[in-house]
Formats: structure tokens, sequence, C-alpha cells
């Protein structure tokens, strides 16, 4: 008798560090947003996207970094992630323009269809997001740190439209990267400063741009929020109080 032959193949396992690995969770069906694309909210969307897509080791799959393999079974897992891709770009777009997508396999046509369609420099869009910022106050009762998550959400929106200048040649000599991030940076120290209460911190105001250079953002931020806590010690709300006060009450 000759012998048996054994149709089992054995595929090599992917380590989970390999950008090919799915896990369990993995699967076509997840959705790795919570940002729908919809006609006006692209880059808040690709933002949201490339974060999820680079934490699962797949953005390179997207951005071609990553490059078709020859061999059979990479080629497999390579289509295999692909295909993956394309549903979860597919699971965060609104139903009401997922038919402008052509079905396709490959992520990286997808991910530049929709930048073609979507990724639009809205002047309107802008200007709103500009209005609400210089609208932005620090209202009675609203806490410092509610104050500038507020401020960081429209300033965040509007760096997505408008990037701070940057050099690309690759030869300046001036840092002009630098000095762009260090001007938008006293810019919004400003804005921080403009919206803030002036009854309550216009002493902290006045100390901060007294100072040569400007703090930073961060540090004037720190340093707003120092003083929110030393008023609170000292001048503890009534409610708050209140809740450590017994009422007296009688035994019937």
């Amino acid at each position: 008798m000759g012998d048996k032959l054994d149709s089992t193949v054995e595929f090599p396992k992917i380590d989970p560090s390999s950008p090919y690995y799915l896990g369990s969770q993995d699967g076509p069906g997840a959705k790795i947003s919570h940002i729908m694309l919809r006609r006006d909210n692209y880059h808040d969307w690709q933002h949201s996207m490339t974060m999820s897509l680079k934490a699962r080791r797949k953005f390179g799959f997207i951005d071609g970094s990553i490059k078709k393999p020859t061999s059979k079974f990479d080629l497999d897992n390579w289509e295999a992630v692909h295909c993956t891709l394309v549903q979860w770009l597919r699971n965060t777009i609104d139903p009401s323009i997922l038919d402008n997508v052509s079905y396709v396999t490959d992520a990286s046509v997808l991910w530049a269809e929709l930048k073609e369609q979507f990724d639009v420099v809205d002047g309107t869009k802008i200007h709103g997001l500009k209005t609400q910022l210089n609208n932005c106050k620090q209202t009675k009762g609203m806490d410092v740190t509610t104050y500038y998550g507020k401020l960081k959400t429209l300033w965040d929106s509007i760096i997505m439209h408008e990037p701070p200048f940057a050099c690309k040649c690759g030869k300046c000599e001036c840092d002009i990267g630098s000095a762009a991030l260090k001007r938008l940076d006293n810019e919004r120290l400003h804005q921080f400063f403009m919206g803030l209460d002036y009854s309550l911190y216009g002493s902290v105001r006045s100390q901060q741009f007294q100072l040569d250079p400007l703090p930073s953002l961060s540090r004037a931020y720190s340093v707003v929020v120092q003083q929110e806590r030393l008023k609170t010690e000292s001048n503890p709300d009534v409610s708050e109080v209140a809740a450590f006060t017994v009422p007296n009450s009688s035994i019937d």
C-alpha cells in the first residue's frame, strides 16, 4: 500500500505585532471610529480614522508604505487586510452618501476616492469656526477647564482646514516651522485670555502679559487653573458647604 497523503497544510501563524494580523475583534463588521463621514465633516472623520488605523498598525496599507507582496501566503494576508479595511471604511460612512463610493477591494483606492470627493476647503465652514472662536467666553459658573476645552475643540477643527506653515523643501535654515508654531501658540494665548472672566482673572492676565518672553499657552493655562483652585479653597461654594452640613431634624 502506498503512503497516505496528508491533505492538511500548515500555514505559519501571524505574529500579533504584524500589520497583517487580524484579531477576533477585527472582523469586517467592526466600527473603528465613532465619527460617521458626512458631506461636511471629512477632516474630523479622516483624523479619527487615521488614529484608529495607526493604532492597529494598518495605516501602511492606506498610504502605500506596505507594498503588495509576491509570496502566496503574504499576498493572501495582504488581500484579507485590504478587504477588511474597505469594510471598516464603509462602516463609518453615512448611508446617505454610501452610494457615492464604488465597490473596490483596495483600501488605498477607496481612501483616495473619499478624499477626492469630500476633502473640500469650505470658506463658510472656516468662517463659522472662527466666529465661534471669537464668541467663545467663560460664562458665569463655567470652570476654566470647560472653557479651555471649548477653545481646544475649535482650535483643532480650524487647524484641520488651515494647518500652520512649515518648510517642505528640507533646505530651510531659519526654522520657519518652529517660528510658525510659536506664533500660533501666542495667538491662542491671547484668545484664551480674551474670553476668560476678567473679574476673576484680570490680575493673572496682567501678570502673565508682563513676562518677557510670553509664557506658553499650556503654562498660562496651568497658572489660571491653579488660581481657580486657590479661589475655590478660600471661598467654597455654598452648595459644597451644605453637602457637609447635617440637617437638624427631630425624632418623632
